[in-house]
């Protein structure tokens, strides 16, 4: 019977200072509105199918930081993207290139008093 082969992982040592432990810790636990039961870190991961990788860095992380007194869970603060003003807005005409049907068609078009033609909101008789 063959014994299944087992794959080692190369690994690489990086070196954080507390600081650094903390900002990591902060970002990848930002979350995502509108419920907040999402952080940007599981978000990317879902997208690239990474969600085993995200876990095992995630618990690495947490390890580390539990290893020189930094507060992790519920005793970690929160942070949460959201909103700090209104989106600015703006108008813009959208791209109307004309079909053959409607160039064949304009004098079926409603105008205006004006003489302005308005195909996309026809006037109600």
């Amino acid at each position: 019977m063959n014994k299944p082969e087992i794959k080692l992982r190369k690994t690489y040592e990086i070196r954080f200072t507390k600081y650094e432990l903390l900002h990591l810790r902060d970002l990848m636990s930002i979350s995502l509105p509108p419920e907040g039961k999402q952080t940007i870190s599981n978000s990317l991961a879902t997208l690239e199918n990474r969600q085993m990788i995200e876990s095992m860095l995630w618990q690495k992380l947490v390890n580390a930081c539990q290893e020189v007194g930094l507060p992790t869970g519920d005793s970690a603060p929160d942070y949460v993207i959201a909103p700090t003003g209104m989106s600015p807005l703006g108008v813009f005409q959208l791209a109307n290139e004309p079909s053959d049907n409607d160039e064949d068609d304009d004098d079926d078009e409603d105008d205006d008093e004006d003489g302005v033609t308005n195909s996309l909101f026809p006037k109600k008789e």
